[in-house]
């Protein structure tokens, strides 16, 4: 199932996922793009500060292909600093904030990290974890230190130009590696290409996720998780919402934004819809949740009880669907219209992406995508657990590269399955 490549804004193919901004700033201009702690950035701003950041990572000699760190939480630093990255030719490598100092080091020295850019509200421990890894230079807003190789990023970016042709890149050279968290072992850099995000960026906007310029958006789920990252974050920039920006899940803040902003759009997982709920059914008459069209439930279904009392409550769908960093993340996404299904169903297929039930220990097919679109065979028996059991594998131009460093574990055969995670 071939997908049709993204258009840039007068025609031309988008291939490079630097370019996203560019067009964004074209397209929406003094559109506001994010707003943190009562400040917004314009697209165009957002546009000139990437362009900044990827003129500093230049001229400090981070080469095409180089991995570059984030440890950065949802901020406005965060997607200017991750589309400089990628501007500049280099590789993005988000950094899990919530993993321990041991592991990040490990995740830092596997990927060869030379060069990270930090938050002033992180500040100690990016210090500490760049001296404890050997990394050569740390960009830090507010903080300059030579001898520690600790560069002002502040003023550096300020003192940047503000143009910037993204370097150019073939659209199967790696554009960003998140790691995944490890639950099974050490965790695995999960090569992502220019064309693995930009599809996933089209199949969501094609067939998933409805959004327009309109719309609006509460990121509160970590932007170093691919599902905010490329699902939320690359397709709001696309298509030019609006982001608040909130880098913890307080129930009460996120309540309190949903009304502030008259946000259209939540998405969450599990643990924040039920501390969310929890606070509005103690007071309920002290949010207005009315500006919301759905909602979605990521990384987990919701229990089918609590998917039906916020459904009732807030008058929302809720919408659920499945992928994995290696997806980038797309995979399968339930529609926000028609019959509500009950919890737990993941939605078909988004355009361009095949699926199929393979056998865990075989690998063989048991039921394949023919079966399964554009709706299940009739003929196939549901109520035989056996037969219709097994593992998801997924086949798309949104499937990882291969794990870096590691290429006994990447599948060679163009499926993936839940199980490389």
């Amino acid at each position: 199932m071939a997908i049709r490549t993204m258009e840039y804004h007068h025609g031309d193919r988008l291939e490079h996922m630097g370019t996203v901004p560019t067009m964004a700033a074209d397209r929406y201009g003094e559109k506001t793009a994010f707003s943190f702690m009562g400040s917004d950035q314009s697209y165009r701003e957002f546009e000139t500060q990437a362009n900044r950041v990827a003129n500093v990572l230049v001229d400090h000699g981070v080469e095409p292909g180089d991995r570059v760190g984030l440890f950065i939480p949802n901020t406005t630093q965060f997607p200017s600093a991750y589309f400089g990255i990628i501007k500049a030719g280099a590789v993005a490598t988000p950094l899990n904030l919530r993993m321990d100092s041991e592991t990040l080091g490990y995740v830092i020295q596997d990927a060869g990290i030379d060069t990270m850019i930090a938050s002033a509200f992180l500040a100690d421990e990016a210090q500490e974890l760049a001296s404890a890894t050997g990394v050569d230079t740390l960009f830090l807003p507010g903080v300059a230190d030579e001898e520690q190789g600790i560069i002002n990023y502040s003023h550096a970016t300020m003192e940047a130009d503000d143009e910037f042709d993204p370097v150019e890149r073939d659209s199967s050279d790696i554009c960003v590696q998140p790691y995944t968290s490890g639950t099974t072992g050490r965790p695995k850099g999960v090569m992502l290409s220019h064309r693995n995000v930009l599809s996933t960026l089209e199949s969501y906007s094609r067939g998933g996720l409805s959004i327009d310029a309109d719309d609006s958006i509460l990121l509160v789920l970590p932007l170093f998780h691919i599902y905010a990252l490329n699902a939320l974050l690359g397709s709001f920039i696309y298509r030019g919402g609006k982001m608040v920006l909130q880098p913890e899940p307080e129930p009460v803040s996120m309540l309190t934004a949903i009304e502030d902003h008259e946000l259209t759009k939540f998405a969450g997982v599990p643990a924040m819809y039920n501390m969310m709920f929890r606070e509005y059914r103690e007071n309920p008459e002290e949010y207005d949740l009315s500006s919301l069209d759905d909602v979605t439930c990521a990384a987990a279904p919701l229990a089918e009880e609590v998917r039906r009392t916020i459904e009732e409550a807030w008058n929302v769908p809720v919408i659920e669907g499945w992928g994995m960093t290696e997806t980038a993340p797309a995979g399968t996404l339930e529609s926000a219209h028609g019959v509500r299904k009950e919890a737990g169903c993941i939605g078909p297929p988004l355009p361009g992406i095949e699926l199929k039930i393979v056998d865990p220990a075989t690998r063989e097919t048991k039921i394949s995508p023919d079966d399964l679109e554009p709706i299940p065979d009739p003929d196939i028996d549901f109520d035989d657990e056996d037969a219709v059991t097994g593992e998801l594998a997924i086949r798309g131009p949104n499937v990882f590269e291969g794990y870096y460093n590691q290429p006994e574990k990447t599948a060679t055969s163009g499926w993936s399955t839940a199980r490389t995670t």
